[in-house]
């Protein structure tokens, strides 16, 4: 943990921001892992933009795969809109908030194998030490390349892990020192506490699913903070429910939970965007109709 921990200040330190005008005072900080500002934490919002001002609940630090800020995520609960803020817009860097990957958008229909990919980028930067090996292969560029090419090589192509995301993820754990669970249940509540509980360790959590003829709409709208012409696409691939077609397999991680007005979201990474997303998991994952039992849950630890 200490490696990790100096290594990713370290970085962060090297990373030159411009004049900031957004300044964040935290008024509820919620600890995530090593994370003393995690996800869910609600802060206030300084700037003379009256659309971003005031009281916000942070959603996450965006980070590219090479180390580097990219932007922050706040929503705002008045009106529901959650706002992707440039790191430069800040005045000053925090090391202490929780860190997301920016993912890669997939190319084709290869999102399992770009998820798996993700999901080790997310578990790199969310603390895990291990032997150490998945920081040094993540660390250079040609390692992330061959990271992408591999988990889409042994997902679609290698005959004893094809299709297979737990084998495949339990392959990897031998070399960085993880071990990962297949769960699959019926039950929602089940499915509530596994899923909260490993994000609440700081780690991320697989969700692979089948989706159904339809997508449907974010929970909150989306807006790309002061970057004109921009437009984010505010549809979600969400698992199927019971008598829906079934459109084919699709596969997400769980970055961080937060909870609004009583109800719990997910701040979901899916390489079909560019950018992560939020469930609304109470209606997506407990639905009366919702096809839970086909639902896997892969967790690694």
């Amino acid at each position: 943990m200490k490696k990790f921990t100096a290594l990713f200040l370290a970085l962060i330190s090297l990373q030159a921001f411009a004049a900031g005008e957004i300044s964040v005072t935290t008024k509820k900080a919620i600890a995530t892992g090593v994370f003393k500002q995690a996800i869910g934490s609600v802060v206030e919002l300084k700037t003379s933009d009256e659309n971003l001002s005031g009281e916000a609940v942070f959603l996450g630090n965006v980070i590219r795969p090479e180390g580097t800020e990219s932007y922050r995520m706040y929503l705002n609960p008045k009106t529901r809109k959650i706002h992707y803020v440039d790191s430069t817009y800040f005045t000053r860097k925090n090391s202490n908030l929780q860190t997301v990957i920016d993912p890669y958008q997939q190319v084709g229909g290869t999102c399992t194998g770009y998820a798996i990919n993700g999901y080790l980028n997310q578990i790199n930067y969310s603390g895990f030490e291990g032997t150490g090996l998945l920081w040094d292969d993540l660390s250079t560029e040609e390692g992330r390349s061959q990271m992408l090419a591999d988990a889409i090589n042994e997902y679609y192509l290698t005959p004893s892990h094809r299709y297979s995301v737990s084998g495949i993820l339990n392959k990897y754990g031998k070399k960085y020192g993880f071990k990962c669970k297949m769960t699959k249940t019926e039950s929602y509540e089940q499915a509530r506490k596994l899923v909260l509980t490993q994000l609440e360790s700081g780690l991320p959590i697989i969700i692979s699913y089948n989706i159904g003829r339809e997508m449907v709409k974010s929970p909150f709208s989306l807006e790309m903070y002061k970057e004109a012409g921009v437009t984010l696409d505010e549809r979600l691939w969400i698992p199927r429910r019971v008598g829906d077609r079934n459109s084919g397999g699709h596969t997400v991680f769980a970055a961080g939970s937060f909870v609004v007005e009583g109800k719990t979201y997910l701040l979901i990474v899916d390489s079909d965007w560019h950018e992560p997303r939020v469930w609304d998991m109470d209606e997506y994952l407990n639905h009366k109709k919702t096809a839970l039992k086909e639902i896997e849950f892969i967790s690694c630890k």
